[in-house]
């Protein structure tokens, strides 16, 4: 019986381009949500909710789905390896 132990290393999984992204887009809501404060809108208030751990994983460097889907098995395809062209 195979037993998968699972443990979650801390170790940063984002890169540095993910990095700027999640930065970019944890700054777009929160410019958002300051755009629409004098009339907050049921939705403009769930946004900084949202940003808050994108910057966080940000900072740190670390993201929990990351860590969960690395650890899944995937499958592997089958290589096709060609043959060189033989002329005559």
């Amino acid at each position: 019986m195979n037993v998968n132990n699972w443990h979650f290393d801390l170790n940063p999984n984002i890169g540095p381009i993910d990095k700027i992204g999640r930065y970019a887009v944890g700054a777009t809501l929160i410019g958002v949500t300051l755009a629409a404060a004098p009339n907050p809108i049921g939705w403009a208030v769930m946004l900084p909710l949202i940003a808050i751990p994108i910057f966080i994983s940000a900072i740190i460097g670390w993201d929990p789905f990351y860590a969960v889907f690395q650890k899944l098995p995937t499958p592997k395809l089958p290589v096709c390896k060609l043959e060189p062209a033989v002329e005559h």
